[in-house]
């Protein structure tokens, strides 16, 4: 794939990232990296919408690589970076990265330092060192900072060096490893701390004689509002404790005594009780000793007066026969715990959006912890306070106690994420089993009415020798060979002061507009990362909360309403670009991700506020857009759940300072190039395969380049045309483009397009499908016959792609149509049961491009052309198929060539 050229005067070589990149290759390890559950950076620390490593490995040896103008080195260029980028999404192999090197090496300068001005996780820092290339890392929260001054900064400054406090026996046959005496000192220390902690605390957490707690199940409570009535009404969502099979558990209320007690139900379905929360999004809940429904006003209103109490469920317990749970013992004084007197003193943001808890009367960091937690956390923190203290006693140097320590705090940090009311109890949909899900499954704090208080003693999920294996893990996946970089608290309209002017790679993955607050959710850690680090980081952890009036986000709660939040945006990026052009080195482009779904105004107008705020902050501090790249990594788990319309792709846009001499040009001009280039530009987009959800929003990227290469684009008036103006007349060209695709198919697919843009799959009257059928060559009963619809009683209706037949063979349609073949590939895309899935859709696919009237690129085109008609009238369970269908395209392509090799001479009924 190959992008255009900017119009600079000033002759320079080009860089390999403005002409091509292996966007296929570098999507697939992005979305394995997403995928990995363990041994990534991911399980240092929680952070937000973090960009894959995968992709910023590419993106950096691509900036700095010369193009070599000749197809055939550019080729060998190329297959270096897709060796940067295993498919697993794990980290390239020592050759690779050897390869790598010797490539940045013959560079005709030497490497220039990797900035950015917005770290979050550090990924983009760690891929930068992994390279060779020195590294600044600022941010204005302190917890990015602290992380990625862990992974860069202070891993590194002790990688060699033997462990402080021996080994333990726990790595040996490890020696090679220069990360080996960090991990060895970590593990020894975080069980010096875990023996100190549970010496303080551990009679707080109760045991069992007959097996090991993994967690404690509550419920909020309220008063029933029946007068007659008045019990503490525990409020869970499911019954359910466990659905494994053979080991079915569940809650069973029995109100007695003025009060709820439970027992634990074991057995099938139809002997399960009811939840208290009844059915539907609204906090609406039963009395489960007289029915009474309790309101939403209700528990919000007992809750800000105070009234919602706790309630213990039932304890999950792991024996020797397996899991199994135990209803409250007699005497359980947990649940009577009163609070310690240092607490997270820290209230809520007012965006009740985000944050819903103060609306139920818990306003304050500490609300949501139990008593018992905020002992645990406090006495984790305080005694993790003092290892620096223990490593220099031990012998340790300066280095390896600040590292040592630092990465035990960042384990508070993360213990605090699974030990908070903000910790689920969640069953697996397939196989029944159960596990803990800590906070933060959506960036958010919700309000949970029942949640999991684990045992942190355990070694168990959520417990702390589990978070301190997760980090191990992590730190495992840092680069070994590397020099120590800088990472420093600081606002990004300063950033470019952190390096010498004209010297900097700059590479950043900046804050998405008003979507995540990221300082406001920072607080959950921050809290317990200054009780820890504060003596250890002074200048990180001097404010009693994170940095939030400088933070360059559109936080409208924050900023007086939507309108100024947007101005406020522009300005601070339009600081921030204006500083970071002085700072990057003239012959290497600004790489600047940036992924938002666009929006539709009252008036139907495709609009995003978070891109056109981004790109006129750009535009205004004269820096252009010379290339875009869409990145597709979105992983299988997202909890914003399969299916929904959301964002999959990265925008990596390639940037440079817009030169001097940049012309102007006029609304017509700006529509003439955009018909004359666009085409060409979306046509390897979907090549790529990208997904359909994502080609508009990938199509604003080659739209801006045009936009931005002059000074201004006016408009009839004489006035400037507004960025917002700019993004409509794209996404009305992409239109038209995907529109001039009919021209392509046959008549009964043509026929199909209108009839679906009408009426999708209502019926409507037959008459009008036959008079329809005539502008287009065709037939209703050639239609019927072409599997194309239904027709009886005067209506006729397009087939979904569900109701088609399932045994079906293109080979020998006699009447086959574009139209068809992509329905059933949908529905076999889409099928469940046997005979469906992607092999079964390749050996369709496999079957229907033998025949000379179907073209791949044409079914797929078809199926981009629909989507796009279903995002523009909102349908969004057709767009969800024709996404799935486009997203699935290479596996599909994959299975066909497998087919082929295969012979495709099966019989068709034993295939569909």
């Amino acid at each position: 794939m190959s992008i255009g050229m900017d119009n600079e005067s000033t002759p320079r070589k080009r860089k390999l990232i403005e002409v091509a990149l292996p966007t296929e290759a570098i999507s697939r390890a992005s979305k394995a990296d997403k995928d990995r559950k363990v041994g990534t950076i991911k399980n240092i620390h929680k952070w937000f919408a973090p960009m894959p490593t995968p992709a910023w490995r590419a993106l950096l040896f691509a900036a700095v690589v010369d193009d070599p103008g000749d197809e055939e080195k550019r080729a060998e260029l190329l297959e270096i970076i897709e060796d940067l980028v295993p498919k697993t999404g794990t980290a390239p192999s020592w050759e690779a990265l050897k390869r790598a090197k010797a490539v940045l090496a013959e560079q005709e300068q030497e490497l220039p330092t990797v900035l950015d001005p917005f770290c979050g996780g550090g990924s983009t820092l760690i891929e930068a060192q992994r390279l060779g290339f020195p590294t600044v890392a600022s941010d204005l929260n302190p917890v990015p900072a602290l992380v990625t001054r862990v992974e860069t900064q202070l891993v590194p400054a002790v990688l060699g060096k033997p462990p402080v406090a021996g080994d333990d026996g726990a790595f040996e046959g490890t020696a090679a490893d220069p990360m080996a005496g960090l991990l060895a000192d970590v593990q020894h220390y975080a069980k010096r701390v875990e023996e100190e902690v549970k010496a303080e605390v551990g009679h707080l957490y109760e045991s069992v004689d007959v097996g090991n707690v993994v967690a404690w199940l509550w419920a909020r409570t309220v008063q029933c509002t029946n007068p007659a009535c008045g019990i503490s009404i525990p409020l869970y969502s499911s019954p359910w404790l466990s659905r494994q099979k053979g080991r079915q558990a569940w809650l069973n209320p029995v109100p007695e005594d003025g009060r709820v007690r439970f027992s634990i139900g074991k057995g099938t379905d139809s002997m399960v009780a009811k939840a208290t929360k009844l059915p539907g999004g609204r906090a609406k809940f039963a009395c489960p000793a007289c029915a009474k429904e309790v309101r939403e006003s209700d528990v919000r209103k007992q809750g800000a007066e105070g009234g919602m109490g706790l309630q213990l469920l039932a304890i999950a317990v792991d024996g020797d026969g397996g899991r199994f749970f135990l209803p409250e013992p007699e005497g359980f004084k947990a649940g009577n715990l009163d609070a310690p007197d240092e607490v997270p003193d820290l209230d809520f943001s007012n965006n009740t959006k985000q944050f819903s808890t103060p609306l139920y009367g818990l306003r304050r960091q500490a609300d949501i912890y139990t008593p018992r937690q905020l002992h645990m956390l406090g006495a984790f923190a305080d005694v993790v306070a003092e290892v620096p203290e223990w490593v220099a006693q031990d012998g340790g140097d300066s280095d390896q106690a600040l590292a040592i320590a630092s990465v035990l705090a960042i384990c508070v940090s993360k213990l605090a994420l699974a030990n908070s009311t903000q910790t689920r109890w969640k069953l697996d949909s397939k196989t029944g089993t159960t596990k803990i899900q800590p906070g933060f499954g959506r960036q958010s704090i919700p309000m949970l009415w029942d949640f999991a208080e684990v045992n942190p003693f355990s070694g168990f999920g959520g417990s702390w020798i589990s978070q301190v294996e997760a980090i191990m893990g992590g730190i495992r996946a840092l680069p070994r060979n590397t020099s120590p970089g800088i990472s420093v608290q600081a606002d990004a309209r300063n950033a470019g002061a952190l390096v010498s002017p004209a010297s900097s790679l700059i590479a950043t993955d900046p804050p998405y507009f008003g979507q995540i607050p990221y300082a406001e959710l920072s607080d959950y850690f921050y809290v317990w990362l200054r009780r820890t680090a504060r003596n250890m980081h002074e200048d990180l952890f001097g404010t009693m909360a994170t940095p939030k009036s400088n933070e360059l986000i559109a936080n409208r709660w924050l900023h007086g309403g939507p309108d100024k939040a947007r101005q406020y945006f522009i300005d601070g990026f339009t600081e921030v670009f204006s500083s970071l052009k002085k700072a990057s080195r003239l012959d290497i482009p600004l790489i600047v991700i940036y992924a938002h779904r666009q929006e539709e105004t009252k008036d139907g107008e495709l609009t995003s506020s978070a891109w056109d705020a981004l790109l006129e902050a750009m535009l205004a501090a004269g820096v252009s857009v010379v290339g875009t790249w869409p990145l597709h990594a979105t992983n299988s788990t997202r909890q914003v759940g399969q299916g929904a319309n959301a964002l999959a792709s990265y925008i990596a846009m390639i940037c440079r300072p817009r030169p001097a001499n940049a012309g102007v040009l006029d609304r017509r001009g700006f529509l003439q190039a955009l018909r004359r280039e666009l085409p060409e530009r979306i046509k390897p987009l979907q090549q790529s395969s990208i997904p359909a959800n994502d080609l508009g929003q990938a199509a604003i990227g080659p739209g801006m380049e045009i936009f931005s290469r002059y000074t201004r684009v006016t408009e009839p008036d004489g006035s400037p045309m507004r960025v917002r103006t700019a993004l409509s007349l794209i996404t009305k060209a992409l239109d038209e483009i995907l529109s001039e695709y009919e021209e392509d198919f046959d008549t009964d697919t043509r026929w199909g397009i209108k009839w679906f843009e009408d009426h999708q799959w209502e019926t409507a009257d037959y008459g009008k499908a036959e008079q329809m059928a005539h502008r287009y060559n065709t037939s209703v009963p050639g239609l019927m016959h072409a599997g194309v619809v239904t027709a009886g009683g005067g209506k006729v209706a397009l087939i979904k792609p569900a109701d088609l037949p399932a045994k079906y063979d293109p080979t020998t349609d006699d009447r086959l149509t574009v139209w068809e073949v992509a329905m059933h590939l949908s529905r076999l895309i889409e099928g469940k049961g046997p005979g469906t899935g992607i092999d079964a859709a390749g050996e369709l696919l496999a079957r229907a491009r033998t025949r000379p009237e179907i073209d791949e690129d044409t079914v797929k085109g078809l199926t981009y052309l629909l989507h796009n008609v279903c995002e523009n009238r909102g349908w969004t369970e057709s767009q969800r198929w024709f996404n799935n269908l486009v997203s699935s395209w290479p596996d599909l392509q994959t299975a066909a060539r497998v087919a082929d090799k295969r012979g495709v001479r099966v019989e068709a009924d034993q295939l569909f």
